[in-house]
């Protein structure tokens, strides 16, 4: 119950700004500017778990990191199609965004599900 809790708050957390994003008008320098962050971040993410992917290479906690990479390419690329979305250099459905944040949001739990099984 609790873990259901937990993704029902960060699924919330990632569907809420993209319904209010589509609900303004013109496009805000604040937004892109909290868009490029997040992209950043994302990146960031991304990079660190393919360093330690590469450090835990054939271990016992490389199929975990392996899934939580991949999670954190998807909210990457998300957040690229967001922010190309919101300064309109690619006409793309709001709903592609969401499907990809939901999809790094499953990856993520199955990654650290994956972890927590390898640890215990």
């Amino acid at each position: 119950m609790r873990y259901f809790l937990r993704i029902l708050l960060l699924g919330c957390a990632m569907v809420v700004p993209t319904s209010v994003a589509e609900a303004s008008t013109g496009t805000g320098v604040g937004g892109v500017f909290l868009e490029f962050v997040g992209l950043l971040l994302a990146f960031a993410c991304f990079v660190v778990s393919w360093k330690v992917l590469s450090f835990v290479r054939g271990g016992r906690l490389a199929a975990a990191w392996q899934w939580l990479t991949s999670a954190f390419f998807a909210f990457a690329a998300a957040q690229a199609l967001s922010l190309l979305v919101e300064l309109s250099f690619l006409p793309v459905a709001g709903e592609i965004v969401i499907f990809l944040r939901a999809s790094g949001l499953f990856l993520l739990l199955f990654g650290m599900l994956k972890m927590r099984k390898a640890l215990a």
